[in-house]
């Protein structure tokens, strides 16, 4: 094995990725995959039932915390007993917030809007800030961002879609802000994708999902694991000159936006 293998091997074992809502979905999803790759782990969760399960399958190097990413200072103290007890934080992702419905603004309270709101936003916010600042000062690491198709394209959850478009914004923000510190952002644009996110365990089998394959031209749901796969990319030195881009992964949603009223997509 040559000198420049190993080197590159430790560096893999010696880093640490943080995954807010990481006990599942496409949280779980990249947990599984940076693990793999053989970095160590931190999976933030609200379940941390389900973060204790995922991190004791995947054994030593992952650990979980049980983490509510609007809690500021709770986020920041994690971050310290991560940095005091595991390899330096290279990459974090931002998977965390909770789904959204359908429904008329004259049927939306504000302060049910600003939940959605703040669990997407404000959540990520707090997220960059309290692990990106380090990385920065430590000088180098990748953050990506859990944007959608709805940052493009709107929808007709009011709360969901605004909250996305902005995690695209400040996702280019914060990429400019960090970029001379060496700290990458970047944000992945997931469409319809097969989590308890779209399809609650509870209610897997209610929801027809013929609309959706209609409107997505792949003509199928997207797998976690094929964002974790992006996710993973962005993450790692290969693209180490993409910062500041929300990079869909929609199985051509947004491509395929304008093609209903000419007769939907060809066989």
């Amino acid at each position: 094995m040559s000198e420049e293998h190993t080197a590159a091997e430790r560096t893999v074992a010696e880093r640490t990725v943080v995954v807010t809502g990481g006990a599942s979905g496409i949280g779980a999803a990249t947990v599984r995959r940076m693990a793999a790759e053989g970095a160590h782990v931190a999976i933030l969760d609200r379940n941390m039932a389900l973060a204790t399960a995922l991190a004791e399958e995947l054994g030593p190097k992952a650990a979980a915390f049980a983490a509510d990413i609007l809690d500021e200072a709770a986020v920041q103290a994690i971050e310290r007993t991560i940095a005091d007890s595991l390899p330096p934080v290279t990459g974090v992702v931002a998977c965390a917030g909770i789904p959204d419905i359908p429904r008329a603004i004259e049927d939306y309270p504000a302060a049910d809007w600003e939940r959605v709101v703040d669990s997407h936003l404000k959540g990520t916010y707090i997220t960059c800030r309290a692990f990106g600042g380090p990385m920065a000062v430590r000088g180098g690491g990748a953050i990506v961002n859990i944007a959608s198709v709805l940052s493009f394209r709107s929808g007709p959850v009011l709360a969901y879609g605004p909250a996305k478009t902005a995690i695209s914004s400040l996702t280019e923000s914060l990429a400019v802000h960090w970029a001379r510190r060496g700290v990458r952002v970047n944000a992945v644009a997931p469409g319809w994708t097969d989590t308890p996110f779209l399809r609650p365990p509870e209610r897997k089998g209610e929801r027809d999902l013929t609309p959706i394959l209609r409107a997505t031209p792949l003509g199928r749901l997207i797998k976690p694991e094929e964002v974790a796969a992006v996710i993973g990319f962005l993450l790692s030195p290969t693209a180490a000159i993409i910062t500041g881009v929300t990079l869909p992964c929609d199985g051509g949603v947004i491509a395929g936006s304008g093609w209903g009223p000419y007769g939907g997509f060809p066989a």
